[in-house]
């Protein structure tokens, strides 16, 4: 399909209207909007000979990553299932109940209290948590 002894303007330029077609296939043909991006990104990297480029992404993708916030999401998630078993998010939500829920939309406002509950205990959980380890 490509011709490798043609000017690299017109190799771009029959690319340009490759890859597009491509992207609608896929869309039409029911695959996931997320693998479809990613496909065609690494179909448009390996059609104008960017290859290298690909090499470089993995690294910077865990370079970014930040380790403290891997470790909270799991203890966000820890601290709420022992809040839960122990009874205490059925004490939160019936605080917040007797404060807003005789109010208009109350329903939705104990929601959000109990959110704030939820964050001010999880978020001090985890703290005392990450200063065990310092």
């Amino acid at each position: 399909m490509f011709n490798p002894r043609r000017h690299p303007s017109e190799r771009q330029f029959s690319i340009m209207y490759f890859i597009p077609i491509i992207f609608i296939l896929l869309l039409i043909s029911g695959t996931a909007f997320a693998y479809l991006m990613g496909a065609v990104s690494v179909l448009t990297f390996v059609a104008v000979d960017k290859t290298q480029f690909l090499s470089i992404l993995p690294q910077r993708i865990f370079a970014q990553l930040d380790v403290f916030a891997f470790m909270a999401m799991p203890l966000f998630i820890l601290t709420a299932e022992i809040m839960s078993r122990a009874g205490v998010t059925r004490s939160l939500i019936d605080f917040a109940m007797s404060i807003v829920g005789r109010f208009r939309g109350g329903l939705g406002h104990v929601n959000i209290l109990t959110s704030v509950f939820f964050a001010g205990i999880s978020g001090s959980a985890i703290a005392d948590l990450s200063l065990i380890h310092i």
